[in-house]
C-alpha cells in the first residue's frame, strides 16, 4: 500500500466509525477487568501487549491480510492512549473509507493490540493525529 494519505472528511468518517468500535472494546476490556476475570472469561480476550510496535508490524498486517479482503481500498490504524499504553486497532477500509469490519465483509481482519510505546517511524506517521489512512493497492 502507498503512504498515508486522504482527505480531511474522510479521516473524520473513518475516525469516527473506528473510535465506536474501539470504545465497544475498551467497554469489554473495562467490564472483564471488573469482574476479576483477568485469567478467564472476557479478561483472557485482553488485547495482546507489544513492548514497542512499529511501523512496519502495522503495515506487515494491511500487506499479508491485502488478498483476504478483495473490496478494501485501503487501510487505516487508529491509535488510543489508554493509561501508560496505547491501543492500536489495524483494518480495512472500502471506496468510501469506511472499515470494512462488520459491514458485510464478515471475515475482514482487523488487529487490535496494547503497546507501551510507538516505535520512532510509527509515532512520526501519526504526528498530531490519532489516525493513518493508507490508500491504493498493496
Amino acid at each position: 500500500m502507498r503512504g498515508p494519505a486522504g482527505g480531511a472528511a474522510q479521516a473524520d468518517r473513518v475516525l469516527e466509525t473506528a473510535d465506536r468500535m474501539l470504545h465497544g472494546i475498551v467497554r469489554l476490556m473495562d467490564l472483564g477487568d471488573r469482574v476479576g476475570e483477568a485469567r478467564s472469561g472476557l479478561g483472557a480476550k485482553r488485547a495482546p501487549l507489544h513492548p514497542v510496535l512499529g511501523y512496519s508490524d502495522v503495515v506487515g498486517f494491511l500487506v499479508r491480510n491485502r488478498a483476504a479482503v478483495p473490496e478494501a481500498a485501503g487501510g487505516a490504524v487508529l491509535r488510543r492512549r489508554s493509561g501508560r499504553e496505547y491501543l492500536v486497532q489495524t483494518f480495512f477500509l472500502d471506496a468510501e473509507g469506511t472499515p470494512l469490519h462488520g459491514t458485510g465483509a464478515a471475515d475482514a481482519p482487523v488487529w487490535v493490540c496494547r503497546a507501551q510505546r510507538l516505535d520512532e517511524e510509527l509515532a512520526a506517521a501519526f504526528g498530531d493525529t490519532d489516525l493513518i489512512v493508507f490508500q491504493g493497492e498493496a
